[in-house]
């Protein structure tokens, strides 16, 4: 799923003003969109406390408000689709809310997949944290060295290596990343994927 930049450097500023803080950076609204220590990012760059900003954060963030700002990339659900068909199992892994959750996958009409999970609606610590995903192959009945995780973001990349995956980076040129020495591979589109 692709979110505009302009709805994350609207909201995350309202969040940060309304509870005193400030952004001293711009770039530092994407580190925290993309990045694995969002907690830190808002206590030493924000200057707030993280309990406090999420618990604005997910009031302010909406399904319907976010919504408008979101679209599926082209290549999302043809690939499921394919994938599908080859009988590959795939499982969506996401930070997102449910209610967020929910609606971005309704954007990709109806594509298979076996298993969604949110990460936030569970008891599972967020990502780069490995246990959602070990739990989440547990639940498929996956093998680790049968798995390949596919994400756009630095979290991503440390969170497959914990969790002692493969990762493919999906550049989507969205932000800086830093760690393709953690990545098997990097692709430009899903379509990469069939060769």
């Amino acid at each position: 799923m692709h979110t505009v930049p302009e709805y994350r450097h609207k909201i995350v500023p309202v969040v940060v003003d309304r509870l005193g803080g400030s952004i001293k950076e711009k770039h530092l609204i994407d580190r925290f969109w993309f990045e694995a220590n969002r907690d830190e990012i808002i206590l030493n760059n924000f200057g707030l406390d993280p309990q406090l900003f999420w618990s604005l954060f997910r009031k302010l963030d909406s399904a319907s408000q976010r919504a408008p700002h979101i679209r599926a990339y082209d290549d999302g659900e043809p690939t499921l689709r394919r994938l599908k068909k080859m009988g590959k199992i795939i499982s969506i892994i996401t930070v997102a809310p449910h209610l967020i959750a929910q609606m971005e996958i309704e954007k990709l009409n109806d594509a298979p997949y076996d298993y969604y999970f949110s990460i936030t609606n569970s008891k599972y610590k967020q990502k780069p944290d490995p246990e959602s995903l070990h739990f989440v192959l547990k639940k498929l009945n996956v093998e680790k060295e049968e798995t390949v995780y596919i994400g756009n973001s630095n979290e991503d990349a440390y969170y497959a290596k914990n969790a002692g995956v493969d990762f493919i980076y999906l550049e989507r040129k969205e932000h800086p990343f830093d760690l393709k020495e953690y990545a098997a591979a990097t692709i430009h589109s899903l379509d990469e994927l069939f060769g």
